[in-house]
């Protein structure tokens, strides 16, 4: 069970669950008050995704919701990528089978829902491609009114890890991207390269997990092991976890150590499909509409996910 949660902000976690999601899950359920956890098309094959999630819940004891949402983007091709994840989206971990079931309710109709059962507190920790919230707007457009604000992982300045400038969230939906973007939403974006920067777990570090041997010590491990070996081929420091890190901002901003407010944009088509677009200067005279993150806090990031992952016995 989650404990106590009457002082903790009403969340629901949106998520293409594989390794790196179900990290950031943990992390959300000892942060906040998760009101529902909605699944979309993304990482790994869908049905994957909702035993990652299930999985995860359970294995805590946590008895969160979990609400199935859409299963392709609203528009164009995309291909999931169990290169990074693990043919299972958890680094193949042979998990035993979730008793759990997941709710009967269309992800989009429970955001609606949701958003007025806890209207003016509700908020959103969108790790995943948006195509879930910008379904759920486009049936109900006031529901940028109840929605109190929406932390996105998404977008790269110029790295970008799907496309040769697109980041994976962004890639597989950014037509849902441009309607969320635009919808009116009070909106922080942590990019890609923010969280290389500042939520890269290298080999001393896992090492050090593996060593300490707690409960989610162990579950990030063996679920996170492909991703981490994935990463180095690519030339990073070892696992990034960007979810991670986007729930650890939106729970304690003191992590942010550059943003400002811009308007930013997405590509849909092209080479440069899902490309994030942002008005540094001015130049398109539109209205600002996210917070743009530049720069975390990878020290402060790091206590608090060790910390977090530390409070499982």
């Amino acid at each position: 069970m989650q404990g106590d949660t009457l002082n903790l902000r009403k969340v629901v976690f949106d998520s293409d669950t594989a390794s790196d999601d179900a990290i950031a899950m943990i992390l959300a359920h000892k942060k906040f008050d998760v009101v529902g956890v909605t699944i979309v098309a993304g990482n790994v094959r869908f049905e994957n995704q909702v035993k990652n999630a299930l999985f995860t819940l359970e294995y805590f004891g946590f008895d969160t919701p979990v609400y199935l949402g859409s299963r392709r983007p609203i528009l164009g091709h995309w291909r999931t990528v169990e290169e990074v994840h693990g043919e299972n989206g958890m680094g193949g971990w042979a998990y035993p089978e979730p008793t759990r079931k997941a709710e009967a309710e269309y992800a989009p109709d429970a955001l609606i829902r949701l958003s007025k059962e806890y209207e003016g507190e509700l908020e959103i920790l969108a790790v995943s491609p948006l195509t879930n919230l910008a379904l759920a707007y486009l049936k109900d457009e006031n529901i940028t009114k109840r929605i109190k604000k929406v932390w996105i992982m998404g977008g790269a300045f110029t790295q970008g890890n799907m496309g040769m400038s697109s980041e994976f969230n962004f890639w597989v939906d950014p037509e849902a991207t441009h309607i969320v973007l635009h919808a009116g939403f009070d909106i922080t974006l942590v990019p890609w390269e923010v969280a290389v920067e500042a939520a890269t777990i290298t080999d001393t570090e896992w090492h050090a997990l593996l060593s300490r041997g707690k409960k989610a010590d162990l579950f990030f491990v063996n679920a996170c092991k492909v991703l981490h070996e994935y990463s180095k081929s690519k030339g990073m420091r070892g696992s990034v976890q960007p979810d991670s890190l986007t729930v650890a901002i939106a729970e304690e901003r003191t992590l942010i150590l550059e943003a400002k407010r811009v308007y930013v944009d997405v590509e849909t088509c092209g080479l440069s499909r899902g490309a994030m677009l942002v008005d540094h200067y001015f130049l398109t005279k539109n209205q600002e509409n996210v917070e743009l993150v530049f720069r975390a806090d990878e020290k402060k990031f790091k206590a608090m996910f060790f910390e977090t992952l530390g409070d499982f016995s």
